[in-house]
């Protein structure tokens, strides 16, 4: 970390502290500077600056990491986990678009799974009498597959594998160079706001048979 962004980051936690009367000479800044290292400037300024914004009280460590996640979801959305309505939103457009016998393309890896474990064929043939305790059961296969995503992802930047898990823990991320925004800082894209950090190609929309060829045949009910 140069001098200059390493003066950048204390500027910026000064400054989150300051806005909420917080002393910045004591230990506390120092930690959160610290623990905030892997998080680009310019993202973590624009994190501060959401929280100060938003938030009545002075923000822990975790409530930083999880505004910079949402700053990075909204300039790109394809590296960002779905809400449950979005995903079987999704799902249930699937169902109604794709013909018997083939399988439809979703927007997230975690889809693709939570559908798969369930059984495509069997989603298909569901009556609409069933359908609401199908969809509660689908619900709780998506949602336990989105805390293991951002699970892994938590677990390897802790132990090295990858500092971009910290701000993406949906998805393995693959380091590529990204165009810097020339509209004066604006949220223009997720380049604009990670410098160098991207989304991963497994973040881009699976299809059935890619999932089934990495994991396996669909499970049979």
């Amino acid at each position: 970390m140069g001098n200059s962004e390493a003066e950048a980051r204390i500027r910026i936690i000064a400054t989150l502290f300051g806005a909420y009367g917080q002393a910045v000479d004591g230990q506390r800044p120092s930690i959160y500077v610290k623990m905030l290292k892997d998080i680009p400037v310019n993202v973590l300024e624009r994190a501060c600056q959401k929280i100060i914004l938003e938030n009545k009280f002075l923000p822990s460590i975790a409530e930083v990491v999880e505004a910079s996640r949402s700053l990075v979801g909204t300039a790109d959305d394809d590296s960002r986990i779905r809400e449950w309505d979005e995903a079987w939103a999704e799902i249930e457009r699937a169902m109604q678009a794709t013909p018997w016998g083939q399988y439809p393309t979703f927007s997230r890896p975690e889809i693709a799974q939570a559908v798969a474990s369930f059984g495509w064929h069997d989603l298909q043939m569901t009556l609409a009498e069933d359908m609401p305790t199908v969809r509660a059961q689908v619900r709780r296969m998506y949602e336990d597959v989105c805390k293991r995503t951002k699970e892994r992802g938590s677990n390897e930047y802790i132990l090295g594998k990858s500092k971009t898990g910290l701000l993406q823990p949906a998805a393995k991320i693959e380091p590529r160079a990204l165009r810097q925004a020339n509209n004066g800082g604006g949220l223009e894209s997720v380049g604009a706001l990670m410098g160098t950090m991207a989304a991963p190609t497994s973040a881009a929309a699976i299809t059935f048979d890619e999932w089934r060829k990495h994991h396996g045949k669909e499970k049979e009910r």
